[in-house]
């Protein structure tokens, strides 16, 4: 596997999906809304293309110093893992979901945590893996799960609505004052 030219990929992905979810959040306010928790929601989805795209421009800048990448795999994987964390906790607590936050942290916490371990480990690996299979190229491995992880981060906040309120619309409805029962999305501004 040539390494320069798969991280060089992955970098121009999350950067492409990261400007991608910047074009959703300020073209769909009701993605980023107007409350500091809202846009810190966006921020941490954000967080998941800005990690991986950062760790793959770092792991081409001296791919034969193995400590440059290892300290941004390490580095990349503990600011992940609190950031999937912090994520999956704004999504209970500003919305009705319960599933999507769960398995973020089941999937994503142990991914990053296995990136920090990887990259901790790295020369003890070698023993174990593969002859051909370096341990920047299982980082590879992982780093393609978080990608994965990250749009559907991206599309569970931009689909969850927010729970709905304790107002006569949103006990009418059952599901907030900005859906009618007609199904067909939210009511214009008034």
């Amino acid at each position: 596997m040539d390494q320069s030219a798969f991280y060089g990929v992955i970098s121009a992905v999350n950067f492409t999906l990261l400007g991608l979810w910047w074009v959703a959040v300020k073209d769909r306010a009701d993605v980023v809304g107007e409350t500091p928790s809202s846009r810190l929601t966006a921020y941490l989805v954000s967080l998941q293309f800005v990690i991986p795209g950062t760790v793959s421009l770092l792991a081409q800048v001296a791919p034969e110093v193995v400590i440059v990448w290892r300290c941004a795999f390490a580095v990349a994987g503990i600011v992940g893992a609190f950031g999937i964390y912090m994520l999956a906790r704004e999504l209970r607590r500003t919305s009705d979901e319960r599933v999507a936050p769960t398995l973020f942290l089941v999937f994503g916490i142990p991914l990053y945590a296995a990136v920090v371990l990887v990259a901790l480990l790295a020369p003890a690996l070698k023993e174990v893996l593969a002859p051909d299979f370096k341990p920047i190229q299982l980082e590879a491995f992982l780093i393609t799960m978080l990608v994965f992880l990250g749009v559907q981060e991206a599309w569970v906040v931009s689909m969850t609505r927010a729970p709905a309120k304790d107002g006569p619309a949103e006990a009418a409805t059952g599901r907030g004052g900005d859906y009618p029962e007609d199904g067909l999305g939210p009511l214009p501004p008034k």
